[in-house]
């Protein structure tokens, strides 16, 4: 059922849950893309209709004329589809989204806005406030193991009483250029609601055999995995203590998720780097990763 959460705006209203008509600008959408990106879009309001997306409806006139659908996770919501039929209003809609959203506990609001004809809400979210950072996928095909870890370290296999050590880490050592893309990661307490939720499988299939830290007197590095749908590997993220950069470490880990992930079989590792993480991308390029896209991914986060 529909519920209104915001006022009138010449003539035009933002309502939080699926409309009768909705159907009509999934349609209107998916006939302005190419078929298999209309495919997808027309799977979104069946995904609603499940619970597994939720929707605001843009209504005028008595007739819906628009659509954003949102997955909220841990305090974070992505926008992963947004239309307008006809176009107009996306300011006035993205700004009522956002105010819904930040009103209903969510702190972080992102997007890469890689919908039919974005140019309205990209203007809207950059007029909004949101923060855009360039990001890039990178990929590598598995193959034997490589690289040893340097001695007086060893790699384990994870284990959940590491999540401690492992939360330090990411808070401390997480690159600058990641913190716009990743505000809860300059919360210690934001960091340890993404850890248990990764734990808990809230961003996919947590791999722990695929999934490492690095040891010497204490935990000093870690790389965590996830499964694919189509049984790749994605590396969520990976890390290391900041007196102990420089030694391999990172590298060393890398090699094993490369070999393991080669001896169960898994066809393909995939992540995703901020694109001035320099450091970041030459280790990768060092371990055969090889960039297959680039994406803007827009930021926007409640100030306390």
């Amino acid at each position: 059922m529909s519920m209104a959460f915001a006022g009138k705006n010449g003539g035009m209203e933002v309502s939080v849950g699926a409309t009768e008509d909705m159907e009509d600008v999934f349609v209107d959408a998916a006939g302005r893309v190419d078929a298999a990106e209309g495919a997808y879009i027309h799977c979104l309001l069946d995904r609603v209709r499940q619970g597994e997306l939720g929707v605001y409806a843009l209504s005028a006139r008595c007739r819906t004329t628009g659509a954003i659908c949102y997955k909220a996770l841990d305090g974070d919501a992505e926008l992963v589809f947004g239309h307008v039929v006809d176009g107009g209003p996306e300011a006035y809609f993205l700004e009522s989204v956002v105010r819904g959203l930040f009103g209903g506990g969510i702190h972080t609001v992102r997007s890469n806005f890689n919908w039919p004809e974005p140019g309205g809400f990209v203007r809207a979210a950059q007029a909004t406030g949101f923060a855009m950072t360039e990001r890039m996928s990178m990929c590598l095909g598995p193959g034997p193991a490589g690289s040893r870890p340097p001695g007086g370290i060893e790699l384990l296999a994870w284990q959940d009483c590491h999540a401690g050590e492992v939360c330090r880490i990411m808070c401390e050592a997480q690159s600058p250029s990641d913190r716009p893309v990743y505000p809860m990661f300059t919360r210690p307490e934001g960091v340890k609601i993404l850890l248990d939720s990764i734990m808990r499988g809230g961003h996919g299939h947590f791999l722990k055999e695929l999934s490492y830290v690095a040891v010497a007197d204490r935990v000093i590095g870690f790389l965590i995995s996830t499964l694919l749908s189509d049984g790749g590997v994605l590396v969520l993220d990976i890390g290391v203590d900041r007196d102990y950069r420089r030694r391999g470490i990172g590298g060393a880990m890398l090699d094993r998720l490369i070999g393991d992930s080669y001896a169960r079989g898994h066809g393909l590792i995939v992540l995703a780097v901020t694109s001035n993480n320099y450091d970041a991308i030459r280790l990768y390029e060092r371990k055969g990763f090889k960039v297959n896209g680039y994406f803007r991914q827009y930021v926007l986060s409640k100030i306390s």
